[in-house]
């Protein structure tokens, strides 16, 4: 699957912001009566998971207990 412009656009700038992992095609979940999805930021390499609900990034949400 190819990436979607969002993505390419900010691996490409090295931006420090977060997108949808998997090539920017990452599916929000639900998990625990919360709004899931899997994020890549393209500046500090990390992934994470963002609570949808909130806006808040988690590296490690309840869910991975």
């Amino acid at each position: 699957m190819k990436e979607t412009k969002e993505y390419a656009e900010a691996v490409s700038a090295k931006a420090d912001r977060w997108v949808p992992a998997c090539g920017g095609h990452e599916q929000p979940f639900q998990s625990h009566w919360t709004r899931w999805q899997y994020m890549f930021n393209p500046a500090t390499g990390q992934h994470a998971y963002m609570n949808l609900d909130t806006d808040m990034i988690e590296p490690y949400p309840p869910f991975l207990d």
